[in-house]
């Protein structure tokens, strides 16, 4: 939230990026292709290709897009937060994938010093600490944290088709349609999911986050006092 060509007037901006979704098609000539080995191309077929010239295109668009903003009056009183949605494609066999749900996020312009931020988050988080940078209170149905404030540990929450993982620090619990909670250990390292015994506590907090959204709209539990 900042103000708009001097004025007093504060805005929030939305871009959005595809350059992960086809048709894959850029500008000609502004990127310089990335040179393979003989063996990298085995391994990528022409569309494969097409993507990394279009998230090269990305990169590009990004870093001028952030360059012009310095030279903006609006530059030192705007946050900014760049975030991915996923990695590359989120697949396999897995019943949630997922290494493939770990992605960057940048928040750029705050008041804090920079650091690198090793906690498990979640996409979630980032709306109320967005707030809570900018001094807004946020009395909200978001489940998000404030990663402003300290916390003893961190969690994640991913979707994948109909299932879905709760993750606290290296335990994950996943839900499945019509089937019990399963528990595992993640490997951070080896990026692999190891079967271990129930969880009936984090099992409980899993379901009540993947049914909290439905619930509090069916219940009007936030209505606006407007409606």
């Amino acid at each position: 939230m900042t103000k708009l060509n001097n004025s007093d007037i504060p805005f929030f901006s939305f871009i959005f990026s595809s350059s992960n979704h086809d048709p894959f098609e850029i500008p000609p000539g502004v990127i310089t292709p990335i040179e393979y080995t003989a063996e990298q191309l085995s391994q990528y077929d022409e569309k494969e290709l097409l993507r990394h010239k279009a998230i090269q295109y990305a990169d590009y668009a990004l870093g001028k897009f952030i360059t012009k903003a310095k030279q903006q009056p609006y530059w030192q009183d705007t946050i900014f937060l760049v975030v991915a949605d996923h990695d590359a494609r989120a697949f396999g066999n897995d019943l949630v994938p997922i290494k493939n749900f770990h992605i960057p996020g940048v928040i750029l312009n705050s008041s804090r010093q920079q650091f690198f931020d090793e906690r498990v988050v979640s996409q979630i988080d980032l709306a109320p600490t967005l707030l809570s940078l900018m001094g807004v209170t946020n009395h909200s149905p978001m489940l998000g944290h404030d990663l402003n404030k300290p916390q003893s540990s961190g969690r994640a929450m991913m979707q994948y088709a109909e299932n879905f993982a709760y993750m606290e620090d290296n335990e994950v619990t996943i839900l499945q349609p019509q089937k019990d909670p399963i528990n595992f250990s993640y490997d951070f390292n080896e990026k692999k999911l190891t079967p271990k015994e129930p969880n009936q506590v984090l099992s409980e907090v899993a379901l009540a986050h993947a049914l909290w959204g439905s619930l509090a709209y069916e219940n009007s539990w936030y209505a606006s006092e407007y409606d």
